[in-house]
């Protein structure tokens, strides 16, 4: 079948209530964690319903539905989820967390994931709800752990008969009975019940909407559910293991309010009914590089040998950068002037680069678009450590060290990031090509790793390594510094007056403060690293590179840097032998 359009109705939200249910046993629909945890008078259950994801809107930051896991790539909702009141919703706009029981709390138990593609059913009609079912294709694997696990699709037939009188759980975040917002996961068991008792009383509302492609549950004389995660799951347990039936579709509101009545039936998309089309799409990898296809693009890395960890032995702060950040790179720019008597020509070193093969680096797309027009970039300059200096040489623990000559490479080629926009910098990435490859066998030209595994993505760290050249009078050295992570709300709110807007796609670090009349400010480009455990050593990992700050020493906007994990695929596609 075909792909519909992104298109949807009102988001129908849940609250949940507490329940206790059963073990379970299996691939898949199975709790790997029973105990439940008191947290301020709250009991969290922690990894009690692992397949549960909860679906963000990166513009808010805030949950709008929610959604299951069917396999690593691969999250199941409704498809009124995926549009807005203006139409429907970018992908870039759509933002996908798992393995969280608490929404407000930190949780390293939790991971995060961009949308790659939104598949909505081919039939659905938001005027109906009709085919209330939608897919959203992840950008990177989700990573099973006993927090987080996939559900199994329903394997027992298509008859609602069946299933009438049966109880199931609804879990979500949403607003409690009392109308207040919930921070931790609920849950609730409620009945199917047959469709002629769900729609009783309600004809002229619900006849012509509840199809043979809905099934309604729910107590009309108790609290079902209200506001919350449209979009999560109806879930059955069949000898010990769970399995989605439906999915939350829509609610009827209480008079001239906008939260839904608790004492009536909720109707729900029937999984059943859609398993070959789920099936199709699971299997597909829908634009995203296949497995296979990306280990082909791994081997162009040297991953053996990447991110050399010269000191592994010494905190950050006390190991020398001489040779100690090989894959660090300027880019240089040629600067015409045209004067009346004369025509001279001279490089100008503006921009910052990362190694990550003796081909290819990384960079800022604005150090190729945004740059005055008297700049052409013209060739990387590989192994630098003092800009004033035609030899580097620096004392490293009680001898004099001096590096190889630098290495001055011409580009080949350079591909920036297609959605990339120069007002809100969003999508800030390119690629460079070098049309001779680097000698990456001298100690000061070495490549630095990608993040190309989901567990090297999603390790978090609240510090980074940043090395850079500092735009500070009478500074050629190239320096390194810790800086400290800021959440992306306090920083979307540091620059609530400007027209850029913070995403998942970025990173925001504090600035460094420095006594005396200048502050350090890191050059465009600038490489934010992390040392992880990669093939049983310890190397360091690129995350990030500077997109963009404040001018000056202005302490109350933080530096915010693109983040390399929400772009592996987009490396790896691109790049050659």
């Amino acid at each position: 079948m075909g792909r519909a359009r992104c298109c949807g109705i009102a988001l129908i939200p849940l609250c949940l209530l507490p329940l206790v249910v059963s073990s379970l046993a299996q691939s898949c629909g199975e709790r790997k964690v029973f105990n439940s945890s008191v947290v301020n008078g709250t009991e969290v259950k922690y990894g009690y319903w692992p397949w549960h994801a909860a679906i963000y809107d990166k513009r808010s930051g805030s949950v709008t539905c929610g959604g299951t896991i069917l396999n690593q790539n691969t999250i199941l909702t409704a498809a009124h989820c995926l549009e807005t009141a203006n139409g429907c919703i970018a992908v870039e706009l759509v933002i996908v967390k798992v393995g969280r029981s608490r929404l407000r709390v930190a949780d390293k138990r939790a991971q995060k994931h961009e949308a790659l593609e939104l598949i909505v059913y081919p039939g659905y009609n938001r005027d109906t709800n009709q085919h209330d079912i939608a897919l959203i294709k992840l950008a990177t694997n989700i990573t099973y752990t006993d927090y987080i696990q996939p559900i199994c699709l329903w394997n027992r037939g298509e008859d609602q008969n069946a299933i009438v009188g049966s109880w199931g759980t609804v879990i979500g975040f949403g607003i409690n009975e009392t109308n207040n917002p919930t921070n931790t996961l609920r849950e609730t068991s409620i009945p199917v019940v047959a469709t002629d008792i769900c729609i009783e009383g309600k004809q002229d509302i619900l006849a012509t909407f509840i199809t043979s492609d809905m099934f309604c549950a729910g107590n009309r004389e108790e609290i079902n559910a209200c506001n919350g995660d449209s979009g999560g799951g109806f879930f059955l347990n069949y000898t010990d293991t769970w399995y989605i039936r439906g999915i939350v579709s829509f609610k009827q509101y209480r008079d001239e309010t906008n939260t839904t009545d608790t004492t009536e039936y909720i109707v729900f998309t029937d999984v059943a009914k859609y398993l070959n089309w789920i099936q199709e799409h699971m299997g597909e990898t829908d634009g995203q590089p296949t497995e296979n296809e990306n280990s082909k693009k791994i081997e162009l890395l040297p991953m053996s040998t990447c991110g050399g960890n010269r000191y592994p032995y010494r905190s950050e702060s006390l190991k020398p950068v001489l040779h100690g950040y090989p894959w660090v790179a300027l880019l240089e720019y040629t600067e015409d002037t045209d004067d009346s008597d004369e025509y001279t020509s001279h490089n100008e070193t503006l921009c910052q680069a990362t190694l990550i093969s003796k081909f290819y680096l990384i960079t800022s797309a604005s150090c190729i678009y945004d740059m005055p027009k008297r700049y052409i970039l013209s060739s990387v300059r590989l192994g630098e450590y003092d800009k004033d200096q035609t030899r580097d040489c620096a004392v490293v623990d009680s001898r004099m060290i001096c590096s190889p000559p630098l290495q001055i490479r011409e580009i080949a080629s350079v591909i920036t990031h297609t959605n990339y926009n120069d007002q809100t910098m969003a999508n800030d990435i390119a690629l460079i090509r070098l049309r001779y490859p680097a000698d990456i066998s001298q100690p000061n030209v070495k490549p630095i790793c990608l993040p190309v595994t989901s567990e090297l993505r999603n390790q978090q760290s609240t510090h980074y390594t940043l090395t850079t050249w500092v735009t500070c009078p009478g500074t050629s050295l190239l320096e390194s510094s810790l800086r400290e992570v800021i959440d992306l709300t306090e920083c979307q709110e540091s620059y609530h007056n400007n027209s850029r807007e913070i995403t998942t796609s970025q990173l925001c670090m504090k600035q460094q403060h420095e006594i005396g009349p200048d502050c350090k400010l890191p050059t465009t480009g600038a490489t934010l690293q992390l040392v992880q455990e990669l093939n049983g050593k310890s190397r360091y990992v690129l995350h990030g590179f500077l997109s963009y700050g404040p001018d000056d020493c202005d302490f109350d906007f933080p530096d915010v840097y693109t983040s390399i994990a929400s772009y592996v695929d987009w490396i790896l596609k691109n790049i050659e032998k």
